[in-house]
C-alpha cells in the first residue's frame, strides 16, 4: 500500500532587513559646510582679518578638511574670504571705504532694478511683491532685527528677479551678502525700522500704478537713507567686533 504523501513545507520568506540610511552625498556635505561658513563670515563670527584655521574649522562643523577648504575657495570668489599665496585664507578686513563703495554700487543697481521692473513685470508678480510685504508689516512685531534684514532682502531681490536679468540678480546677492553685518545693525534703530516699512509699501504701490519714473524716485530716496546710515552703522559694528575680541 502507497504511503500517504507528505505535504511540503513551505518556508516563509526571511524578512528584509531594514534599510540604511544613504550616506549623505558629497554635494549636500559641501553646501551645507558653504552655508555654513557662509554665516560666520557675513556676520563676521572671523575676526577681521583673523587666519582661518581649516583643521579647527572642519573639527567644529564635523567634516573633512575637503568640504571646508571648497567652501572657503567659493567665499574667496564671493568676498567674503580672502586668499593669501602660500599662507591660507583670511577674515576679510573691515574696510569702511570698501562699504560704502558697495552701498553706492548697490543703490545703482537698485534703481536700474526698480526701473525693469516697472517696465517688465507681471500684474501678478507685482501682486505677489505687495502681498508678500503686507505678510511681513503684520509679523514685523515678532521679528528680530537680522529676520527683518533677511525680509528686506528678498523684497530687493523679489524685485530684481520681476525684471527678468538674472546678472541683476545675483550681483545684488553678492553685494548683500557683503554689506548684511552693517545693515542688520542699521536696521535695529527704530527709526529705520519703521521708514523701510512706509518706504517699501511705497515703491511697491508705484509699480502696481506702473510709475516708472515714481518707482525709481522711491528707491533712490529708500537707498540714500540706507548710504547715509550705514557710516553709523559701521562705527558701531566695528565697535561689537572689538569688545568680542576683548571678550575672547
Amino acid at each position: 500500500m502507497a504511503g500517504t504523501p507528505r505535504k511540503k513545507t513551505i518556508k516563509a520568506a526571511p524578512k528584509a532587513a531594514p534599510r540604511a540610511a544613504p550616506a549623505p552625498r558629497a554635494a549636500d556635505s559641501v553646501n551645507r559646510v558653504y552655508a555654513a561658513i557662509q554665516r560666520m563670515a557675513v556676520n563676521f563670527e572671523f575676526r577681521p582679518e583673523q587666519r582661518i584655521n581649516e583643521v579647527e574649522l572642519a573639527a567644529t562643523l564635523g567634516v573633512s578638511r575637503t568640504p571646508v577648504r571648497e567652501a572657503l575657495n567659493r567665499l574667496v570668489i564671493e568676498g567674503l574670504i580672502t586668499l593669501v599665496p602660500n599662507k591660507g585664507f583670511y577674515c576679510r578686513p573691515f574696510d569702511a571705504e570698501q562699504i560704502i563703495g558697495l552701498f553706492e554700487v548697490r543703490a545703482s543697481l537698485e534703481r536700474l532694478s526698480v526701473e525693469l521692473a516697472a517696465e517688465r513685470a507681471s500684474d501678478v508678480r507685482i501682486a505677489e511683491l505687495m502681498d508678500f510685504w503686507n505678510g511681513v508689516r503684520a509679523s514685523r512685531a515678532a521679528m528680530d532685527a537680522e529676520e527683518l534684514t533677511s525680509r528686506d532682502e528678498e523684497f530687493h531681490i523679489r524685485i530684481a528677479a520681476m525684471g527678468g536679468n538674472p546678472e541683476l540678480v545675483r550681483m545684488l546677492e553678492s553685494i548683500n551678502a557683503r554689506i548684511r553685518f552693517v545693515r542688520r545693525i542699521e536696521i535695529e534703530n527704530p527709526q529705520r525700522r519703521t521708514t523701510t516699512f512706509d518706504e517699501h509699501l511705497a515703491i511697491a504701490e508705484a509699480l502696481k500704478a506702473r510709475d516708472r519714473g515714481r518707482a525709481v524716485a522711491c528707491m533712490s530716496d529708500h537707498i540714500g537713507i540706507s548710504v547715509a546710515d550705514a557710516v553709523s552703522a559701521m562705527k558701531e559694528g566695528l565697535a561689537r567686533i572689538y569688545m568680542g575680541r576683548m571678550a575672547s
